[in-house]
């Protein structure tokens, strides 16, 4: 009788084992399905997601301005004023995008839509604005870094979609002796705007004619009346645009800096009274 009793306590035990052991694999197998199941969702979603794209052509994100249709839906012509042939804006339109930009508390950034320029024709536009107004020579053309970015100036109040003539590239140009950032419009392809730092002395031109060229090469038309100069420890120069509300302005300091070569500051811009 005591044998019997023995015998039988391990078979308990092994019955409690048991349970255990199934408990534990069922757990096991409960997480593992658990976490096959989200696995299987999620890949069904990727799937799902790929679908409709495909379908769709992709998510299409909406343009800041809208592709230029051209001068000949133009309300207002192009007058004798402009300097170049092929400048497609009216001056109320450049009174406009000039205005639109000097007031931009940020720029919202976006992709080249038809009717303006690509990025590397801003940026040899650029290049040739810097030749053109001898703040680089030609040999120092071959070793520019270069960076270009396409936007469109936000105001305090959404404007909404806006016209091509809005946008500008910004394009930065810089090596050993020289920084320069350009703006230029996006729809016309010139020079409304730049500052440039200097490290090296280098024999410039007069005030007066570095803002005539300026207002030439931006396709503009300086008034007959002779530029207006501040003298100080920074020199400010304006000239008034024929038949428009815009005017011209240098503004430029030297800066010297204690064991450290200066520089030269120069900003050119156009600005709408």
């Amino acid at each position: 009788m005591k044998k019997d009793t023995f015998l039988e306590r391990p078979h308990g035990h092994s019955g409690v084992h048991e349970g255990y052991k199934y408990t534990f694999i069922s757990l096991i197998l409960a997480i593992l399905f658990i976490i096959g199941s989200m696995i299987a969702m999620n890949y069904i979603l990727k799937l799902r997601e790929t679908k409709l794209l495909t379908q769709r052509g992709g998510i299409k994100v909406e343009s800041p301005v809208r592709e230029w249709e051209g001068r000949e839906n133009s309300e207002e012509g192009v007058g004798d004023h402009i300097n170049d042939k092929k400048n497609p804006l009216s001056m109320k339109q450049i009174e406009e995008a000039v205005k639109s930009w000097n007031n931009r508390i940020g720029v919202i950034l976006h992709e080249q839509v038809a009717g303006q320029i690509s990025m590397e024709e801003a940026i040899e536009n650029g290049k040739k604005w810097l030749y053109e107004m001898e703040i680089v020579g030609a040999k120092e053309g071959v070793s520019f870094g270069v960076s270009a970015k396409l936007g469109v100036g936000r105001q305090k109040e959404d404007t909404g979609e806006r016209e091509a003539y809005f946008s500008f590239w910004t394009v930065t140009y810089s090596n050993q002796s020289m920084n320069a950032v350009l703006y230029l419009n996006a729809v016309t392809g010139n020079v409304w705007g730049a500052e440039i730092k200097q490290y090296e002395e280098q024999s410039k031109e007069s005030s007066d004619d570095g803002l005539q060229r300026f207002v030439k090469l931006a396709g503009l038309q300086a008034a007959d009346d002779v530029p207006s100069i501040i003298d100080s420890k920074e020199t400010e120069s304006t000239i008034t645009i024929k038949g428009s509300q815009l005017y011209a302005q240098e503004w430029s300091y030297a800066m010297a800096i204690q064991f450290e070569n200066g520089y030269e500051y120069i900003a050119y811009q156009l600005l709408v009274k």
